[in-house]
């Protein structure tokens, strides 16, 4: 009986293995079949050139536009001519503004760089946990904010932050294992490559330096213009302010991206490279070339997009309010006719805007090289090809992030107030200093922790666009990580792992052989 009942485990046991190889390379077969389907659209590694080069040469000319301003004006905003009305000016205290500046760059990027760090420890958890962060950060805002200044913006801004961010928090909870496998796959592959972040906080430093000097650029501007030292009509006026905030806009966004970029880059080596890398090394060669090829051969790239794919992204995500729909009636149909088609063409002009210019656009340039507009379009049809267009439009991660990031700046905003309590500093010439250092902490601390937080974001796209091109590798390089992410996706998305549901069914003629004889065996083959 012992003897037979030995048997009946060991042919138990003997079944259980082999259905575990059948599931096994059935599944390592589906994972071929989707790869060779993605074949023809997913990126290539470019010819290395300097791409994009007009944007460069742009944005290098208005950089010494804003250094010429400099130069003029900016010392408008920290020696007046004692004749002049103070009321009529802005007038402030450079060596105070600086310090506090510098004050509040600094415990902003100690701040940011903790939370990093927890977030990398604890990967499993890292929604939940900026989330939970979020919220008791926001209350720390409001608190601080009456303890400190009771009358003015300040804690009413961190209540109305708190409001937002315990809703926000109700409303994506059901998401957050989806985003969590996502994320755990971005934050492994940053702790390989650690040095990434060590690029994140020298743009950090630069990102302190340029807002300090915009500020005083600006504020000399205005009060050249307040005492007539600048004579320009109204609407020139209005021009020049705009040009101001396009000059801080467009460099802040250079300066994040370029760390996109060469995030990016670093990923897109690292997923191809099998084993983990050497522990304790924290520069490594993926990280300098990646840096390199940004910085020489993309930063082109980087220009143009900077300047043009968040604005387009704002127009993309207002045109849903004028998109035509089929559930509208009208009486009058000749006039309801005219008014679809003006819909439908201003619709289909965005859509093209938005095919070349959207976020993707800069993992791509990273992972492979193209310029801007190759590489929006590419990944475009990647997603689409992949059926992965509504996975791809889920912003949590980016969202909690940048929720994250404002409250950090208002928290950054309550440190410089209490600094301004405890020194009583003058800052400029307005009555309200509380308010005054509240907005430069809350400047220095929402950019310094952006400028940081886009690594995450950054390797997680990186992971996404590798994960739709490139599941062999993936699989046999990073098993672990590939097993944890096809099994949250499919949770979420059931199905969209697998080739039948990308409806090869119908393939043409050019389809290479060895694909139809995938696609073949992969339908005789149960699902999983």
């Amino acid at each position: 009986g012992g003897i037979s009942g030995g048997e009946a485990v060991f042919e138990a046991k003997k079944r259980n293995k082999r259905r575990h190889s059948q599931s096994s390379r059935k599944m390592h077969m589906r994972q071929h079949s989707a790869q060779l389907f993605m074949e023809d659209v997913k990126g290539t590694h470019q010819k290395h050139s300097c791409r994009d080069i007009l944007f460069l040469l742009l944005f290098l000319f208005h950089f010494v536009g804003m250094g010429f301003l400099g130069k003029i004006y900016g010392q408008e905003a920290i020696y007046i001519n004692p004749d002049t009305p103070l009321e009529e000016i802005i007038e402030v205290q450079p060596m105070n503004v600086i310090f506090l500046a510098c004050i509040c760059g600094v415990f902003a990027v100690v701040v940011s760089f903790g939370m990093l760090i927890l977030m990398i420890a604890i990967t499993e958890k890292i929604v939940q946990l900026a989330l939970i962060l979020t919220i008791a950060m926001s209350f720390a805002w409001g608190t601080i904010g009456i303890g400190l200044s009771p009358k003015n913006f300040v804690p009413v801004t961190g209540i109305i932050a708190l409001a937002l961010s315990v809703a926000y928090a109700f409303v994506v909870w059901d998401r957050i294992p989806f985003a969590s496998s996502n994320l755990h796959a971005g934050l492994s592959a940053l702790k390989e490559n650690a040095g990434a972040v060590l690029v994140a906080l020298f743009f950090q430093f630069l990102t302190l330096v340029w807002t300090i000097y915009y500020v005083f650029v600006l504020i000399g501007v205005y009060d050249a213009l307040q005492i007539g030292d600048l004579v320009l009509s109204t609407n020139m006026k209005i021009f020049v302010y705009t040009m101001l905030g396009i000059s801080y806009y467009w460099t802040f966004h250079v300066l994040m991206n370029v760390v996109q970029v060469t995030v990016a880059g670093t990923i897109g080596r690292w997923w191809f490279q099998s084993g983990q890398m050497k522990v304790g090394v924290m520069w490594n060669e993926n990280i300098s070339q990646s840096l390199f090829s940004t910085l020489f051969y993309s930063i082109g790239s980087v220009c143009f997009g900077s300047l043009l794919i968040g604005p387009v992204r704002v127009i993309r995500q207002l045109s849903a309010l004028f998109r035509p729909s089929s559930d509208e009636v009208s009486i009058l149909m000749c006039l309801h006719e005219c008014v679809h088609c003006l819909q439908s063409c201003f619709s289909n002009c965005v859509d093209n805007l938005s095919d070349h210019f959207n976020p993707w656009a800069f993992t791509y340039v990273g992972l492979y090289g193209y310029s801007l507009l190759d590489a929006g379009h590419n990944a475009t049809q990647l997603f689409e090809k992949r059926g992965w267009t509504t996975i791809v439009s889920d912003d949590l991660v980016t969202n909690v992030l940048l929720m994250f990031s404002i409250v950090l700046g208002g928290i950054t905003g309550c440190f410089a107030m209490l600094i301004q309590n405890v020194e009583l500093w003058g800052l400029s010439n307005f009555h309200t200093p509380a308010v005054t250092a509240f907005l430069i902490g809350l400047g220095i601390g929402l950019s310094l922790s952006s400028m940081l937080f886009v690594i995450i974001s950054s390797s997680v796209n990186a992971i996404i666009v590798c994960f739709a091109g490139s599941p062999v590798e993936f699989e046999r390089n990073h098993f672990e990580l590939w097993t944890e992410m096809r099994k949250a996706w499919r949770e979420v998305w059931p199905g969209c792992m697998e080739v039948l549901d990308l409806h090869v069914g119908q393939i043409s003629p050019a389809t290479p052989h060895v694909l139809q004889q995938s696609i073949a065996m992969q339908q005789s083959t149960p699902m999983l």
